[in-house]
């Protein structure tokens, strides 16, 4: 039987909502229930053209119910094919910022959802998984006493957040000296210094760059400038297949990311280079992350909630997603709660064009699953 599902649709510069209907008819086939979707910094990317993904529908971080044959069990979506890393949910085929998906053998990694979590932080667990992938690929090469952070968004301040946890003197800069100060009126980072330009900077170990295209390159120079010779640089974000620096001759930064994919290879690969210096510097990255980062995002969310809910800035009906979108990609403050934003959620189960404040209390385990 075919189950009705409000589906977010983009457009060239708008989002639509539809009705479209659904049914698991196939072998394999199994109907999701979103129950939570994060809107990540790539949507926005996509919504204003800066990226070609094809998917009509967004999202790709999210906490869904999924029907098996012993009853009806919460997961969390992990995004990238680690055997075809250009497949990414929401990305190259359609996404979740809908009621209902239709998972199938070709679809996206299911982890099973600690039913433990508080469900509105469970957008937060695939970026936070992330996160903890990049780390760990930086400290396997060099040291992290010191780390500076390049961006102010979901992933950069969880970025900081993780180096704050591991004991780690911890920089993050940002150009607008107004998002510094919404971050740090809002205390969503406790050590760590908040700059709006690197001067001042002290030498560092590892950076991380959490930025889209447009901005990447330019922090690329600055995190060059200050980095320690045999220091690392994440391009956790930013650069694609053929893109290059003129500080680093030689090197395709978007090959440097696709070096590791989902936890592979084990080991983690690194590029070591010159720069046009002559200083030895090390460049990594990755796409996707794995079952075990999603796990250990999941436990680090269970154990710290009040250290995370702060992240959460607006919770979304799919309606008011629809007209939020489309104006944040645009530039646009958020016309709806506060104006800034760090993570918006989107809740498909809230009717018309509602949005609420985070819910810091009820768990997965709380939700109706059926």
């Amino acid at each position: 039987m075919a189950s009705s599902n409000l589906t977010m649709v983009r457009g060239s510069s708008a989002c639509a909502l539809e009705q479209r209907e659904i049914s698991a008819s196939a072998p394999g086939e199994r109907i999701c229930r979103i129950l939570r979707a994060g809107v990540c910094g790539t949507d926005l990317q996509i919504m204003r053209r800066v990226r070609s993904d094809a998917a009509a529908v967004l999202g790709h971080e999210g906490l869904a119910a999924v029907s098996t044959g012993s009853g009806t069990r919460p997961v969390i979506f992990n995004p990238v094919d680690p055997s075809v890393q250009d497949r990414v949910l929401g990305h190259s085929y359609d996404g979740i910022f809908r009621q209902l998906f239709l998972h199938d053998q070709d679809g996206p990694g299911l982890v099973d959802a600690d039913a433990g979590l508080v469900a509105d932080l469970a957008p937060l667990v695939e970026p936070l998984g992330a996160v903890l992938y990049g780390w760990e690929l930086l400290s396997r090469v060099t040291r992290t006493d010191t780390v500076a952070v390049w961006g102010s968004g979901t992933t950069a301040v969880l970025a900081a957040l993780v180096g704050e946890l591991r004991g780690c003197q911890m920089h993050l800069v940002h150009p607008r000296e107004e998002r510094l100060r919404y971050l740090s009126e809002r205390d969503l980072l406790g050590s760590t210094i908040l700059r709006h330009r690197p001067e001042g900077l002290p030498e560092v170990s590892a950076a991380f760059l959490c930025l889209p295209r447009e901005a990447a390159p330019g922090a690329l120079t600055e995190a060059l400038d200050v980095l320690a010779p045999d220091g690392v640089i994440d391009l956790f974000g930013g650069f694609g297949p053929g893109d290059r620096h003129t500080g680093l001759p030689g090197v395709d930064l978007g090959a440097v990311r696709r070096a590791n994919v989902c936890g592979h290879p084990v080991d983690g690969a690194v590029t070591w280079t010159r720069t046009l210096a002559g200083r030895k510097v090390g460049l990594t990255g990755h796409r996707g992350t794995t079952r075990r980062h999603l796990e250990a995002a999941q436990r680090l969310l269970r154990r710290s909630p009040a250290t995370f809910t702060p992240l959460i800035t607006h919770v979304l009906s799919l309606a008011a997603a629809a007209e939020v979108i489309p104006a944040v990609a645009s530039g646009a403050a958020v016309p709806v709660g506060a104006r800034e934003r760090v993570k918006m959620v989107i809740d498909p189960l809230l009717p018309g064009r509602a949005y609420r404040p985070v819910d810091p209390v009820t768990k997965i385990s709380d939700l109706d699953l059926t």
